[in-house]
């Protein structure tokens, strides 16, 4: 019961934190699911009750997720707040039990006590991590009921499911929404920052060229310096909005039919210059006669970032390799090296954003952190599937698939 002294004790069913929560949730109106029908089910039989409801209360009604009832109960999923009983538990925050609606003055003016003769009612409150109480797992009974502490306790039990159901949505919402404000934090800061970089860069490209005077070798080398960090944030730029644009969708895909050793040869002999200024061999194993259905331009730039890459961290005299192979419907590219290898722990989290060997690998690599990402991406809209395998001290492979349409002919 509420005391007496409290003016008005709904008033936490009008929070518009707890309202918030609930639409986050997703859930009002929205389709039954077995995950909540189930745990009804398990209600109206654990406590031998011939109703039981998962409840979802917001400012205006009260809508039922789930209901396990009777063939002639009525189809309507809401009722008014004014007729709820749920209203009460979800204000409280604690179990409500009504043995006889009829002589309780909260729920005794509701229509379920009037006409749909819901007499006996216990309703626990599903109460998510942020303290709010977004509805109730109940049971009813047709006729007066006084509720053991077994049915109380058995009911409490089952509402925890409920609420574990209700809290995996919230935490799966909020991820996106997080995800969603960073991607448009840094695709926004990304276009305000190319335009006074492509200046700043332009501008040391001309202190440096000397026609603005001479420069000390001090100052020369600060210079060198300083486009070195600019040239860096630039392509850290452009491969952000490249992987903004790419997961937007809003870069699409322009496939025709290629032959994979053209494409993989424009990659290795735009990487033979960087590859013999680091003493590194460029070999390729890739087959004529491969013919994929992409885009090319769009493969070349995961060849050339997964080539660079291996030319990066492999010694002076060694050698990488680029394989391809037709498997079934899918053409296999393989990029093997002989570098330092990848700790076992991080080959599951190395295509992910900003993600890094080694934290010192931007400033002594080059990197941005996003090169492995975008190819990830690049792939997975061609439908294939990216990975790699390897052994520190050994060196790396890294593995990626295109499907080849099946029964598609060469155009």
């Amino acid at each position: 019961m509420f005391p007496a002294t409290d003016p008005d004790p709904l008033h936490p069913i009008f929070d518009p934190a707890r309202l918030a929560e609930l639409d986050m949730t997703g859930l009002m109106d929205s389709g039954a699911e077995e995950s909540f029908d189930r745990i009804t089910r398990l209600a109206a039989e654990f406590l031998a009750a011939p109703l039981s409801l998962v409840n979802l209360v917001d400012d205006r009604r009260q809508f039922a997720k789930s209901c396990f009832a009777p063939a002639e109960w009525p189809d309507s999923r809401e009722a008014t707040l004014e007729d709820s009983y749920c209203k009460w538990a979800v204000a409280s925050g604690e179990t409500l039990a009504i043995e006889d609606a009829r002589q309780d003055p909260r729920v005794s003016a509701s229509a379920f006590a009037r006409d749909a003769r819901v007499l006996a009612y216990l309703g626990v409150p599903l109460i998510v991590a942020g303290g709010h109480a977004l509805g109730t797992l109940c049971v009813a009974d047709f006729r007066p009921r006084r509720w053991t502490e077994r049915d109380v306790r058995v009911l409490a039990d089952l509402a925890a499911n409920v609420v574990t159901e209700i809290q995996l949505r919230l935490d799966i919402r909020r991820r996106g929404e997080v995800e969603r404000i960073k991607d448009e934090l840094v695709s926004v800061v990304s276009h305000e920052l190319r335009t006074p970089l492509t200046s700043i860069r332009g501008s040391l490209g001309l202190l440096a060229s000397g026609k603005l005077g001479e420069l000390s070798p001090q100052g020369a080398r600060m210079v060198q310096i300083a486009t070195q960090n600019a040239e860096r944030l630039v392509r850290l730029i452009s491969d952000t909005l490249d992987l903004e644009r790419l997961e937007s969708g809003s870069m699409a895909l322009e496939r025709a039919w290629a032959d994979a050793d053209a494409v993989a040869l424009r990659a290795v002999e735009t990487l033979r210059g960087p590859a013999e200024e680091r003493g590194v061999r460029l070999d390729t194993g890739v087959p004529p006669g491969l013919p994929m259905w992409v885009d090319a331009d769009r493969v070349e730039q995961v060849l050339v970032n997964l080539l660079s890459n291996a030319i990066k961290f492999s010694p002076a005299g060694a050698v990488v390799r680029l394989n391809a192979e037709r498997r079934g419907g899918e053409v296999l590219f393989a990029v093997v090296d002989r570098g330092r290898g990848i700790p076992e722990a991080q080959l599951d989290h190395i295509f992910e954003r900003f993600r890094q060997v080694d934290s010192s690998d931007a400033r002594e690599k080059g990197g941005t952190g996003l090169g492995l990402a975008i190819c990830r991406s690049i792939v997975q809209q061609h439908g294939g599937r990216i990975w790699a395998a390897s052994e520190v001290g050994a060196g790396s492979t890294f593995f990626f698939t295109l499907p080849v349409e099946a029964g598609a002919e060469r155009r």
